[in-house]
């Protein structure tokens, strides 16, 4: 379904709220372009809330920022549209998108996720995030089944972790039955701030272990997803 599409996607979700998902999607966006300047990144904000859409706009050219939201009980564009605009950046090479979409079920935005190479799915510890996470995570590997596609690839990432925590075996054994990658942690980090007029992006975090954690992952998405060798360890 991706066939002609030299460009890859990252679609950032869970069914879950207050797991730190725009957050991760903005930091980890900031820090790709950080890595590889040569990327033309384009951020779709599918979340009603318009987070990552409004803080972004004092790190991101305007151009390269879409606000287009939906959702499991708000559709505020149609799908063509989103569709229209995700295509025509996934045949530019050198191209990414990034989408941050809303808390819920998958719903109608499934379409849009199926553009996209990755799915990360930010969760914290507790029971009470991981069982959605779960949920989300068993609905995508049904869909994927029934349209008979190995994509998106699923990244689960422990986030807003304690920087004390150690013990991790309660996300592994719930994943364990899941087709997906368990990524290293990213640490809760306190004064990051969600007010969009002051909000910097990693100039407020550099020299921090959160810096150094969503460096980690970016580098992973760069080695592994903008190479394909995701898709190679999928296939596998």
């Amino acid at each position: 379904m991706l066939s002609g599409l030299n460009g890859k996607g990252l679609f950032f979700g869970n069914m879950k709220g207050g797991v730190g998902k725009s957050t991760l999607c903005m930091y980890t966006l900031e820090m790709i372009q950080r890595l590889k300047p040569e990327l033309d990144i384009l951020l779709v904000d599918t979340d009603p809330q318009a987070s990552s859409s409004n803080m972004m706009q004092s790190i991101m050219p305007p151009e390269k920022i879409r606000f287009m939201p939906m959702g499991d009980r708000y559709d505020g564009v149609i799908m063509s549209t989103v569709d229209g605009v995700i295509k025509s950046q996934l045949v530019k090479d050198d191209s990414m998108v990034v989408v941050d979409s809303a808390a819920g079920k998958i719903g109608n935005i499934w379409q849009v996720a199926l553009l996209c190479n990755t799915m990360i799915v930010p969760t914290s510890l507790s029971w009470t995030d991981m069982q959605p996470t779960i949920e989300y995570i068993e609905e995508i590997d049904s869909r994927k089944e029934d349209y008979g596609t190995t994509t998106p690839h699923i990244i689960v990432v422990p986030n807003r972790t304690s920087p004390n925590q150690r013990d991790y075996s309660l996300l592994t054994d719930a994943a364990k039955n899941l087709n997906v990658i368990v990524a290293p942690p990213v640490s809760d980090f306190s004064i990051v701030k969600q007010s969009s007029h002051n909000f910097r992006g990693l100039k407020d975090v550099e020299g921090t272990r959160f810096y150094d954690e969503i460096k980690g992952l970016a580098e992973f998405i760069v080695s592994h997803v903008m190479s394909g060798e995701l898709d190679r360890i999928f296939a596998e």
